[in-house]
């Protein structure tokens, strides 16, 4: 007999419990946020009127600061490296570093009006490209076009990055800004010139400090030989410290020989050149330095002999110590190219470095990370694969111990050559029984020995004078022709900006709505469950 008639009620499923029909339903959670939809639009309309009208008044009344911008360019090569045109690391912090805003706050008198470490705080160097930015907002949507091939993929974003690199300029804002009233308290007219002063200043600091226009090249200067110092030493000791220093200034004419450009600059007035400045030194070399020398050696004059045999001795014995140490270097860097070569022709092979065969299932170094499969390739595959894995690993490091050997050589062999120099004058000293005194020099050849030293003298730092002026002529030719690192590209002006934009405030706004409202969401479903338990119907829909 059927239970079930017209009109009844069906009845419940014994197995099943109720909290099977407690559960969480979506159409239960819409019929609830429905049947309180006019709470909801009070509760929201009243939400978005507090929330509009608060963050109207903190717009609207938010103090506002002074902004002066200066834009600029930079102009030296390598500024898209993030180099000085010298090579040296270049960082917009350097514009301002201490020393910069230092000089720049005490040349201004800016303590009137602002403490230092405020005056620091309001400076920024900002860079900006409103072309970049359209760029991106051109290419975005073509990027994420889903139905791209890969080989369309690649070609827009090399057309975009192309595109890109193009645009890359190095213009910057210099801004001074803050609404505190130290800041706001400086004239407008200071401002600006303080800009341009710390623009001025960095560039000076640049050149000056981090040699910004110059080549990294190490040069003698007239400070390494000072008079005095000659007039005091024994007359072989000083002669001796002359040549030194005439040997330094033809290796730094060698230096900048290789300057772009060295060969065909000259000194503007007497046109003096690198190769001119060589043939002299050599010159001087030739026929002033070497016959005083002779003069001196031969002529046994000097002060005090045994200084002179101490000084020389002490030259042959660290000569000695440097001919071992290069010796040294060079056979550790022989030693270490034979062994390497010893173990890849033992890698190739099968045969290790005493002769005997390797077990044919050891694995070399050139073969352990290949895989066992690549057997079934043949030989003759396999033999290319490690040929060229060799040349590919080793090519580097063999060039570069070649190097090391080739350079330790050259070393030594003027190591060498400056020993034998040094024990012949030793030889000839020691031989010497009674050396002349001063007494017995003639008036002559004393008058002769000072007159050669003087005029060696003053040569030499002639010489390096003009060394210095090609090395700055050419460092401003080829680092930096305008002789500036940058370009002021707009006049500074000052405006009046809010600290909090509007379209931040309008975001943050609106993510504060999203917030409340869906606690309100929540608020209601919870206040519905609630309801429900007390046994209260919610309101009808």
């Amino acid at each position: 007999m059927d239970t079930n008639k017209a009109g009844e009620t069906p009845q419940r499923n014994d197995h099943q419990t109720p909290d099977e029909y407690e559960g969480v339903s979506l159409k239960d959670m819409a019929l609830s946020i429905w049947g309180y939809r006019r709470a909801i639009s009070i509760l929201t309309l009243a939400a978005t009127l507090l929330i509009g009208g608060t963050g109207a008044g903190i717009y609207l009344f938010q103090k506002k600061q002074d902004v002066t911008s200066l834009q600029f360019k930079l102009d030296f090569d390598g500024v898209e490296k993030n180099e000085y045109p010298n090579g040296t690391k270049f960082s917009t912090s350097d514009l301002l570093v201490s020393p910069v805003l230092n000089s720049v706050y005490d040349a201004n008198d800016l303590k009137k009006f602002i403490a230092l470490p405020g005056f620091r705080s309001a400076l920024a160097v900002i860079q900006t490209n409103d072309r970049i930015r359209l760029l991106e907002y051109e290419y975005a949507p073509k990027l994420d076009d889903k139905k791209l091939t890969v080989d369309q993929r690649s070609k827009l974003e090399a057309e975009f990055l192309e595109k890109k690199k193009n645009l890359m300029s190095p213009v910057f804002n210099l801004i001074l800004s803050g609404n505190t009233s130290s800041v706001l308290s400086i004239p407008p007219s200071l401002k600006a010139k303080v800009l341009q002063d710390i623009l001025a200043g960095w560039a000076e600091y640049a050149d000056r400090v981090k040699g910004a226009n110059q080549f990294q090249i190490p040069l003698v200067s007239k400070n390494t030989l000072r008079k005095e110092d000659l007039e005091t030493q024994d007359f072989l000791v000083a002669i001796d410290m002359l040549r030194t220093t005439n040997v330094r200034v033809v290796g730094d004419i060698a230096k900048l020989q290789k300057i772009p450009g060295a060969a065909i600059f000259r000194i503007s007035g007497n046109g003096v050149s690198l190769q001119d400045l060589r043939f002299r030194m050599l010159d001087m070399e030739k026929f002033k330095i070497s016959p005083l020398l002779g003069i001196i050696r031969l002529g046994g004059i000097t002060k005090n002999d045994e200084i002179t045999k101490v000084y020389l001795q002490h030259r042959v014995f660290e000569l000695k110590m440097k001919e071992e140490d290069a010796t040294s270097r060079e056979k550790i860097y022989a030693a270490s190219l034979n062994e390497y070569n010893q173990g890849v022709r033992s890698a190739l092979t099968g045969v290790d470095s005493g002769g005997r065969l390797q077990p044919s299932g050891a694995a070399s170094p050139l073969t352990a990370n290949i895989p066992t499969t690549i057997n079934q390739l043949g030989e003759s595959f396999l033999s290319s694969i490690i040929k060229m894995t060799q040349e590919n690993l080793d090519a580097k490091f063999r060039q570069d111990i070649t190097q090391n050997i080739i350079k330790e050589g050259l070393g030594k062999v003027e190591i060498v050559s400056d020993l034998k120099y040094y024990e012949k004058l030793l030889s000839e000293q020691l031989k010497r029984e009674k050396p002349n005194s001063q007494s017995m020099i003639t008036d002559e050849v004393r008058s002769k020995v000072f007159d050669t030293f003087e005029q060696i003298y003053n040569s030499l730092l002639f010489s390096i004078d003009e060394v210095n002026t090609i090395y700055a002529g050419l460092s401003k030719a080829n680092l930096n022709p305008s002789s500036t690192l940058y370009t002021v590209t707009e006049p500074t002006f000052t405006s009046q900006e809010k600290s909090l934009p509007l379209v931040k405030a309008i975001s943050y706004a609106f993510m504060i709505w999203v917030l409340v409202e869906g606690c309100i969401l929540v608020g209601i479903l919870i206040c519905n469950v609630f309801r429900k338990k007390e046994g209260v119907s919610p309101p009808l829909p």
